[in-house]
């Protein structure tokens, strides 16, 4: 239980805390926010060509063929 408070207790901390007070610490944060979006956006452009040949699939063999 105290596991689950400290963590709490981290996250107030990270939500609440002004920028511009810990440098190293804003460079952390930022920097794991931008590896998020850069997964996220990488699944992103997965998902879509995935998606774009399934569909080019099926136009080809439902439809032309």
């Amino acid at each position: 239980m105290a596991g689950i408070k400290d963590k709490a207790k981290q996250i107030w901390e990270a939500l609440t805390l002004p920028d511009g007070i810990d440098e190293e610490y804003d460079e952390r944060c930022d920097n794991a926010f931008n590896r998020v979006v850069d997964y996220f956006i990488g699944f992103s452009y997965v998902a879509f060509f995935v998606m774009s040949i399934i569909s080019v699939y099926f136009l080809i063999t439902r439809e032309i063929l």
